[in-house]
């Protein structure tokens, strides 16, 4: 009669450390470049514009302006949306 056995084997410290290499090169090439991100930036400022120029009645500008400072609180470091958007409004205002 032929005992079953396991026999369990361990990584190295070196497997490891080369294992934890692999998984972190992963985790950095999966990171979205500087060009991806101030890509990214500038489409949610622009969809942020492009809500508020196509704002009909005074719930959905207010809706617009409120999406607008809340971005702004969130991204301190950028220049200010609300900004933008008020001089959008004051030349509009010049136009008319």
């Amino acid at each position: 009669m032929s005992e079953l056995t396991t026999t369990r084997t361990y990584p190295t410290p070196l497997d490891e450390m080369l294992r934890r290499a692999q998984l972190d090169d992963a985790r950095i090439a999966a990171w979205p470049s500087e060009a991806e991100l101030a890509d990214a930036e500038a489409a949610v400022r622009a969809e942020l514009i492009a809500n508020f120029l196509a704002a009909s009645d005074q719930v959905a500008i207010d809706g617009a302006l409120a999406e607008a400072r809340t971005y702004d609180l969130a991204n301190p470091d950028s220049p200010p949306v609300l900004d933008e958007l008020a001089a959008i409004r004051d030349h509009s205002a010049v136009a008319a």
